[in-house]
Parts: C-alpha cells; structure tokens; sequence
C-alpha cells in the first residue's frame, strides 16, 4: 500500500516541479517580448514551454500551469501582457496536447491556429469587460499614428525636394509630379486608419497560422533532442494548394472592381481579408515553387532563406505572388521539371 500511494505523490511533485520550471522559461521568454528589441523573436518562442509541458503531462495539471503564468505576467505588465500571454500560452498547450494524443501534423496546426484566434478575442473580452476599454482600437489608434508619423516624414522630404528644385522646375512637370506625390500622400494619411481596421481580421489570422508554424518547427527540433519524433508537416517542395483557390482570387479581383467598393464597409473588410488570406496562400505556394527547384538541383538549402529575404522587398514581392498564381494554376513544377527527369 505504500508504495501504491508513493508513485501518484511522485508523479504529482515531479508535474509541479516541471511546471514551476516551464513557467519560469516562459516569463523569461515574455519579458524579453515585452520589454526588449528582440519581441518578435521571443513572441513567437512564448508557445515552446507549454507544448512540451502539454505532452509530457496530462491536461488538468496543463491547464493549472498555464493559468498561474497568465496571472504572473498580468500582475508584471497588466492588460497589454495577458493579451500576449493568454493566447500563447493556451495556444502552447493545445498543441502540446494534441501531439501527446498523436495526431497529425496538419491537425494540430490548423487546431492551433483556431486557439491563438480564440483566445485573442477572449483576451480582448476580459479587457474590454474589466478595463470598458477597446484594446482593438488602442491597437488600431497606435498603428494609425505610426503610419500617420511616417507619411508625415515622407511629405517632408517631397517639400524639401521641391525647394531644392531651380525655380522654373518648381512650376514645371518635375514640380508638378512631386507636388502630385504629396497629394497622394496626404490621401494616404486620410484613408489608413480605415484600411488598418479593414485588414486587421486578415492580419490576425496570418499572424496565428505563422505562430503555429514557428511552435510547430521549434517543438519538434526541442523533442528531437529529447529524442522523441512527432510527425513532421509534408516538405516544402511538395506543398501545393488546390486549382480552386485560383477561382477565389479571381473572384475576389472581379469584386475589386465594384466602383466605391469601400462604401460598403462589411463587403469591403470580407473582400480585402480574403486577398491578404490569399496572397499569402500564393506567397508560399511560390515558396514551395522555389524549393522544389532547390531540391531537384540539389543545390544549398541556404538559397531558401536569401529568397524569403529578398522576396520581402517590394518590387519582388509582386514576382513572388506571379510565381505562386502561375504554380496552382498551370503546374510549372512539372512544366519546367519533370520533362527534363
């Protein structure tokens, strides 16, 4: 008999040990997102401590961690905290969860995509319910005044341009194209803070896929070191989406045409979330696109990373959106490849 009561006491000391210990790295890792340079690293990290807590002990004694965490890091920073931590941390803990429970890959990241999104409009609620103030708005306010600053400064530099101009060029066309660039930027500035609010649920919802990717790929590696294997989501190169999201993106184009779109308001916030879901379906198709090429010549892994890079930029931003459209639609992986295999 005593031995029998001994294991279960063993078994809860060494689970509350262990979860003293992830919450602890957890903090760390919260505080370094909240008060350091280096938030969006450590943000995206805050999920890996409870994952592995998740699979390594049941739910009940998760779910207890979890909360004790979300309380240390309201009582340190307040409302703007827990509406970091809270979603992580469940989000950390889900997934966790669900690879103890072994299912698949792509399961466990859409089932924690759908709890960072859950749980960031809890923690708005809670907020929203204690504080009968808007963290959205806040959030959108601060966004605004940012963009409004940087607009601000670049309508500088176009005055300055314009007196450094002779002064028959201030009136003539080069005078006249910057002074048309000022307009456009004054434009801008009127019509962000609606665009911000617009895109913010497309925004959301980009930002939880990514955070699951990253917990997905950080957990996996930590478990390897543990030397345990969960199943790993299908390789990049053999990514593909199906034909029909090219039917939707033409859609959603063709509804882009309806004249003063933005007046309807509901139809323009579904219309421009869809395309921001889109693109980025598109961006890593052209991603997949570009390391199945890799792959085939056998060429240095490192070309993956310089092409995210680069197709960061702008200008080529736009090629890599070509490249994604092009792949679902007509198969260049096969057009360009397999022919020469």
């Amino acid at each position: 008999m005593k031995n029998w009561s001994e294991a279960p006491v063993r078994s809860n000391v060494r689970a509350i040990l262990e979860g003293a210990f992830m919450s602890a790295i957890f903090l760390v890792l919260f505080f370094v997102a909240f008060y350091t340079p280096l938030s969006v690293v450590a943000a995206f990290a805050l999920p890996v401590p409870f994952s592995i807590y998740g699979y390594r002990h049941d739910t009940r004694m998760g779910v207890l961690t979890v909360l004790v965490a979300a309380i240390l890091s309201f009582i340190f920073t307040s409302f703007p905290g827990l509406l970091i931590s809270l979603p992580a941390a469940v989000m950390g803990l889900v997934m966790g969860i669900a690879y103890r429970k072994q299912k698949s890959a792509r399961y466990v990241l859409v089932l924690g995509m759908v709890t960072q999104l859950a749980f960031i409009f809890v923690s708005i609620g809670i907020v929203l319910a204690i504080t009968q103030t808007n963290p959205v708005n806040d959030m959108i306010e601060g966004m605004g005044k940012l963009s409004n600053q940087m607009l601000t400064e670049m309508q500088g530099q176009v005055d300055h341009s314009i007196k450094q101009l002779p002064p028959e060029q201030q009136n003539g066309i080069q005078g006249k194209q910057l002074a048309r660039v000022k307009e456009s930027l004054e434009s801008m500035k009127v019509q962000l803070p609606v665009l911000i609010s617009a895109i913010l649920p497309g925004l959301l919802i980009s930002s939880s896929l990514l955070a699951a990717l990253i917990n997905h790929g950080l957990f996996r590696k930590v478990l390897q070191r543990m030397g345990t294997q969960i199943q790993a989501l299908p390789a990049l190169h053999n990514l593909r989406f199906p034909r029909s999201i090219l039917y939707y993106y033409l859609i959603v184009l063709f509804l882009f045409m309806i004249p003063e779109l933005h007046t309807y308001r509901f139809l323009y916030t579904v219309v421009l979330n869809v395309m921001i879901v889109l693109q980025l379906l598109f961006a890593v198709q052209a991603l997949g696109f570009v390391a199945y090429w890799i792959h085939k010549r056998n060429v240095s892994k490192g070309l993956l990373i310089l092409a995210v890079i680069l197709f960061l930029i702008p200008p080529f931003t736009y090629i890599l959106l070509l490249i994604g459209v092009l792949d679902v639609g007509f198969n260049l992986r096969n057009r360009f490849f397999n022919n020469r295999s």
